[in-house]
């Protein structure tokens, strides 16, 4: 879940854009601007992907989730 800065969020949407393993982007009304679906090979690949996205200029807040596993998809 990414909250970005009102005039800085289309500079993060490019950034999230250029990174291979964003493999979705949603845009999402409530307390967060943004869902990135993202996959990573190992949880320290993960832990510096979360870093380096929540570093992107725009972005001012991140909170992730781990899918465990998936219960219905439809």
């Amino acid at each position: 879940l990414i909250t970005a800065a009102p005039r800085l969020a289309p500079k993060a949407e490019v950034a999230l854009r250029r990174i291979p393993e964003v493999r979705a982007l949603h845009s999402v009304s409530g307390h967060f601007d943004m869902i990135a679906v993202v996959a990573a090979p190992s949880i320290g690949e993960l832990d510096q992907l979360i870093d380096r996205i929540g570093a992107l200029e725009g972005v001012e807040r991140t909170m992730s989730s781990i899918i465990l596993s998936t219960r219905i998809e439809r």
